[in-house]
Parts: structure tokens; sequence; C-alpha cells
């Protein structure tokens, strides 16, 4: 076989591992909502051992391209796609992260068994899913255009997530008891996980865009004022979580007292 032979088939191993590694992403967000809503906290452990397989691919990933590297000194259109691949191995890992996010949270909902979870969550992941499997798709096929479109539909995602928040921020204000507050809190925050989520898909279309044009831009940029909205948002969900672990405290002080 002769040298560009191997290389090449190199190349497709480091391709096709890394949409493996997007499946078993895509299938661990997908359980971690499944438990959210059964509030399953055994189902919930499979997540994490669902990210430690994430984990261990993402290194294995590493050492591939960086051989490929190291021995091969690739050019031009060859070294974009193994600095791109390695870059989107990274962002999958840190996708995996936030499903694993969400699977963190149950614990704590279920000390409010009886709690509604929103159904926008599981719309947001599954918009997040979505993009997630068109953005592999586009690294798959180098087409940019698909890319640009997977970008493109963040905006639908965070807005999703600006009406979702507002929803729970009002379920929270409605409750006096602090621990229906925290759990109230969890899913404000699995709100938040699942839109970094789609943003991190955004960024994966981002890398299929320099692996094929050569171009680095950011194709969906977020306007300051959003950015500043968001971040008071987020200020006050946690002023009333305080509020609440506050009160939850003074009332074990009281109980104890007594």
């Amino acid at each position: 076989m002769s040298p560009r032979k191997s290389f090449e088939q190199r190349l497709e191993q480091l391709r096709s591992t890394l949409i493996a590694m997007s499946e078993l992403v895509e299938q661990e967000l997908s359980t971690a909502m499944d438990a959210l809503e059964r509030k399953d906290v055994e189902l919930a452990q499979e997540v994490f051992a669902m990210d430690e397989r994430v984990n261990n691919l993402r290194y294995d990933n590493e050492r591939t391209a960086l051989l490929l590297i190291s021995t091969q000194q690739p050019m031009a259109r060859d070294a974009r796609f193994i600095l791109a691949s390695l870059f989107m191995n990274v962002i999958l890992e840190r996708m995996g992260d936030k499903a694993k996010s969400v699977a963190k949270a149950i614990p704590y909902i279920l000390q409010r068994p009886n709690l509604t979870i929103s159904p926008e969550l599981r719309q947001m992941a599954d918009m997040g899913q979505a993009m997630l499997r068109d953005a592999m798709q586009a690294y798959a096929a180098e087409d940019v255009t698909l890319a640009l479109q997977v970008a493109a539909r963040d905006d639908d995602v965070d807005q999703l997530y600006g009406e979702t928040f507002f929803s729970v921020l009002a379920r929270m204000a409605k409750t006096k008891k602090p621990d229906k507050v925290e759990a109230i809190y969890e899913l404000m925050r699995i709100a938040r996980d699942l839109e970094r989520f789609a943003d991190y898909a955004t960024d994966l279309a981002e890398r299929v865009d320099f692996m094929v044009t050569g171009q680095l831009a950011e194709v969906n940029v977020d306007e300051w004022e959003e950015v500043r909205a968001s971040a008071e948002e987020e200020r006050a969900a946690l002023a009333a979580l305080k509020a609440a672990r506050k009160a939850k405290k003074a009332e074990a002080e009281s109980a104890s007292d007594t």
C-alpha cells in the first residue's frame, strides 16, 4: 500500500470515529432527557457511563490526529481537516458534559417528585440533537451550505430558551417552599445546558466551514444586548435560589431549637 493510500485510510478512520462519537453524544442527551422525564436515577447513571466512553473517544481521536500531524506533515486541505477534527473532538466532549449535567440535576428534582417537567426542555433537546446530526452530516459531506443552515437554527433555540427561562422563573416566583424553589431552579439550569448544547452544535458548523474554505469566523454572533439580558436574567434566578436556601436553613435552625 502506498504512503498516500495509508494516510487517506487514517484520515477516514478519524472521520468515522468522530462521527461515531457524535452519535454517542446524541444518545447520551436522549438518555438524560428520558431519565429527567421519568425522574429515574438509575437511568441517569447510564448517562455517566456513556460520558466516560465519550471522554475515552476524545483521547483516542487526539492520539490519531497528533500521529497524523507528526508523521505525515499534512498540507493545505488535509491539514485543515485534521485541525477541524481536533477542534470538533473537544466540542463533542463538551456537549457530552452538558448531557451529563442534565442527569446530575435529577436527584435535586426528586426533592419534589410531583414537579412538572417543562415540555419545552424536550423540545430544546430535540432541536439541539437535530443540529448536531446535521453538523456532522455537513462534516462527512464537506457541505458548507448545510453547516451554515445549522448555525442559523441556533436563533430558534435561543428564542425557545428565553421563553422557557421566563416560564420557569414565574414558577419560582409563585412558590414559597425552599425545596420546590431549588428543584425548579434545576429546570432553569437544564434549559441553560440545552441552550449551550445547541451553541456547541453551531461551533461544530463553524469548524466545518473552516475545514472546507480555510476561513475562521463566527457564523452566528449574539448581539451584546442579548448577552447582557441573559446575564441579568441568570443573576435574578440565582438571587431567588439563594433566598430559598437561606429560608430553608432558617427553617432547619428553628426546628432544631424547638
